[in-house]
């Protein structure tokens, strides 16, 4: 069904300068050439089956400035479309404009869109698993605090160093989050929260004085929190009611109104968070971690390492950046061979669409085969490689082994089936691996490099590039 509004209408509150490219014929216009947006037959259309609403005029002579509810400027598109994915009441805005200028009244209005049309589903079963689960601030990762400017991830100011605030009390503070949309605050047994030296109204409703972060006793509390989409950034938020605790309340804005935390990553394990503070002017970093720290990992430090350039002689696995072509195994849940996915080839990188497949390891095969490689037996070697996603993936597996091979591919340089990848640009680094087929050292001259996708969300796209395979340089 489709909501149709076709308006007139003036309400003059401003005028800024604007010209256009070519000469307009305008008959609703002042002495000075000036378009009247009251002259002007509009539109408005929400496609309540789709979620799109539809801005158009349908004046000739003039062109629309339209300001929507989701845009920071306003747009001249005619028609202009946009999707709104959650139900509820938006505004907008009209000025029509021709090369005398901008018409100095505008045109306002709002449309309603009936049915959230987005799936929150994969969200809330990592957030709150089959009912509740608990987080806690994650304290033995770099990075589980910080600030930055405000929009940002929140890192860039400061960042908290392993277990940096060990001494407030902050770590044994616990969040719950339900599939009911319930959220609990629990202080821990020192029954304190940490608070930053910002929160000035919480200092006075609790009577102490005094600059600098501060710990004071809180009583647990139970809320209700919400979820919501940003469309124009494709991220998911939590909805915060003012006044809810979380653990380390990072200013006056957070206690007082009702905040948001984008969540810049989600898996079963970590939850990113980042906090924007407008009124202070500042973005806020958090990283939890649902049960107990992830093992400590016993491989090399990559950032330990003299990396090579992605053509520089001693990147041995070159020939993988211009191969060109990939060859695919991909199956469904019965592990019958099904269609190969979307695929392009352009400047060293590889992309792929991912297609419905069975949804384990090795289901999405894709590999790019039959490229020389010469690994020493007994030698160690560096990998790294960046991949591009359009989306959070919770898994892909990465492989290099000899080819051709026997049957399983024992003859491995390097595997690691657990790679979570964020949406945007991954650097992969793996340092100090040896080949071997189980624990016998083994050296080969042709190898294969294997991207598997099995399970990745159906529609991603997901680029491979920048390959480099080098013998091991620690710095």
């Amino acid at each position: 069904m489709k909501n149709i509004f076709k308006l007139t209408g003036a309400l003059a509150l401003m005028a800024f300068a604007m010209v256009s490219c070519s000469p307009d014929e305008f008959s609703g216009a002042n002495e000075a050439g000036i378009p009247v947006v009251s002259d002007v037959e509009y539109e408005v259309t929400v496609d309540q089956a789709t979620n799109f609403v539809t801005f158009k005029i349908n004046t000739p002579g003039v062109y629309p400035l339209w300001t929507v509810d989701g845009e920071s400027k306003p747009k001249t598109d005619n028609p202009l479309k946009k999707f709104y994915a959650i139900e509820g009441d938006y505004h907008y805005s009209l000025q029509v404009a021709n090369r005398n200028g901008v018409s100095d009244g505008k045109i306002e209005g709002t449309f309603h869109v009936n049915e959230t049309r987005f799936d929150f589903g994969p969200t809330i079963k990592k957030l709150a698993g089959d009912g509740t689960k608990e987080w806690r601030i994650y304290a033995s990762k770099a990075g589980h605090l910080g600030c930055g400017p405000l929009g940002t991830d929140g890192t860039e100011w400061w960042s908290a160093g392993p277990n940096d605030k060990a001494a407030t009390g902050l770590y044994d503070d616990r969040i719950t989050f339900s599939t009911d949309y319930k959220y609990t605050y629990n202080p821990g047994e020192d029954g304190m929260l940490y608070f930053n030296n910002g929160v000035s109204q919480y200092q006075e409703k609790i009577g102490i004085e005094g600059d600098g972060d501060f710990n004071t006793p809180v009583d647990p509390l139970e809320a209700t929190y919400s979820l919501d989409y940003d469309v124009t950034n494709d991220i998911v938020m939590i909805k915060m009611p003012a006044g809810v605790l979380f653990p380390y309340m990072a200013g006056n804005s957070q206690y007082e109104t009702d905040y948001i935390l984008r969540i810049l990553r989600i898996t079963n394990k970590t939850l990113e968070l980042a906090l924007d503070l407008p009124v202070e002017n500042i973005s806020w970093h958090y990283l939890l971690v649902n049960g107990d720290d992830e093992a400590a990992s016993e491989d090399f430090d990559p950032d330990k390492v003299n990396w090579c350039a992605v053509d520089a002689p001693e990147n041995l696995g070159a020939g993988f950046n211009t191969k060109g072509d990939m060859t695919f195994w991909w199956a469904n849940a019965g592990w019958g061979q099904i269609g190969d996915p979307g695929f392009s080839y352009a400047d060293g990188v590889y992309t792929i669409t991912v297609t419905d497949n069975g949804g384990g390891e090795w289901q999405a095969q894709s590999t790019i085969a039959g490229v020389p490689l010469n690994i020493e037996e007994g030698e160690y070697y560096d990998i790294s490689c960046k991949i591009t996603a359009s989306q959070d993936i919770d898994r892909v597996t990465v492989k290099v082994n000899k080819d051709p091979d026997v049957d399983g591919d024992p003859n491995t340089l390097f595997y690691n089936g657990k790679i979570e990848l964020r949406k945007g640009e991954n650097t992969i680094r793996f340092a100090k691996v040896m080949a071997k087929n189980g624990n016998d050292p083994i050296g080969f001259d042709q190898a294969k490099f294997i991207l598997d996708l099995g399970g990745a969300p159906v529609g991603a796209d997901v680029s491979l590039s920048d390959i480099i395979i080098q013998k091991h340089n620690p710095k």
